[in-house]
């Protein structure tokens, strides 16, 4: 099992970029074989990494034992979420974004071992569970920010009136606006869950944590965050572009939760 997993890891990357390319083609050319073929080849690697997630599972070194395996799961995240939204709004118009950077995740996370031995006891199955919600979440943050960016940068071009290959190829503002705000929808959908699961079972024995721990304070705090944003967007108490910063802001902070926060906490310590 470990050798066919080895392979799939090897895999794996070439399917992101294969997947990349035809998106890229789509973006810079509208070319019609790249229409036809991006969303399947984005397909495909999402399946190649699944396959990847039960072979290195049966090897007895789940996903979340390691930092590549992380990582893999939100490129799976990121390009799941984005095709779900560009299969409702029929664009391929930007889907070199998201998967260009379930690329980048990809090879980082190619980068490292997925079957080594962690040097600490391997997570129970409920924290693997709640570490993969928190990594679809984060993926979703990652989204509406990005589509934030592309918004404001479009706003920006159409403001100054200029034309370029960027602004010709861009959807409409209205339609990146929807994608930024569905993808947050979806991050507090996971967030929500994710916190909701790790409540409960973080009552089970030997599961118990602190709930003034600063993660989870600052998790609780983006969380909310994300809520009132979702809410106040979907209202429209709240303007597109005030939302976009918000969205960028909010993955900020989700970045700061993951790399600063994470050293003065006691949960999750890395395997």
């Amino acid at each position: 099992m470990e050798f066919f997993a080895r392979i799939l890891q090897a895999m794996v990357p070439a399917a992101w970029t294969a997947a990349a390319a035809a998106y890229l083609l789509v973006f810079r050319r509208g070319d019609a074989d790249g229409e036809r073929w991006c969303r399947r080849l984005a397909f495909l690697a999402i399946a190649l990494n699944g396959l990847l997630f039960v072979a290195v599972g049966l090897a007895g070194r789940p996903m979340v034992a390691s930092g590549g395996g992380v990582l893999a799961s939100m490129a799976v995240a990121v390009a799941g979420v984005h095709l779900a939204l560009e299969g409702r709004i029929r664009t391929r118009a930007i889907g070199i974004f998201p998967i260009g950077v379930a690329l980048v995740l990809a090879l980082c996370g190619a980068g490292a071992d997925m079957l080594r031995v962690p040097a600490a006891p391997l997570p129970k199955w409920s924290t693997g569970a709640h570490v993969f919600g928190a990594a679809l979440a984060y993926s979703g943050l990652l989204l509406a920010a990005l589509y934030g960016v592309l918004f404001l940068l479009q706003r920006r071009a159409l403001r100054a009136r200029r034309f370029g290959l960027l602004l010709e190829r861009l959807p409409s503002l209205e339609l990146l606006d929807q994608f930024s705000w569905r993808s947050l929808l979806a991050a507090v959908v996971f967030l929500t869950l994710t916190i909701g699961f790790g409540h409960v079972v973080g009552k089970a024995p030997g599961l118990g944590f602190d709930y003034y721990d600063p993660k989870i304070l600052f998790t609780n705090l983006i969380w909310l965050g994300s809520l009132l944003l979702t809410a106040g967007r979907g209202f429209k108490w709240v303007r597109p572009a005030t939302s976009a910063w918000g969205c960028v802001i909010l993955f900020s902070f989700a970045i700061g939760n993951m790399v600063i926060v994470e050293m003065f906490s006691r949960v999750h310590p890395a395997y």
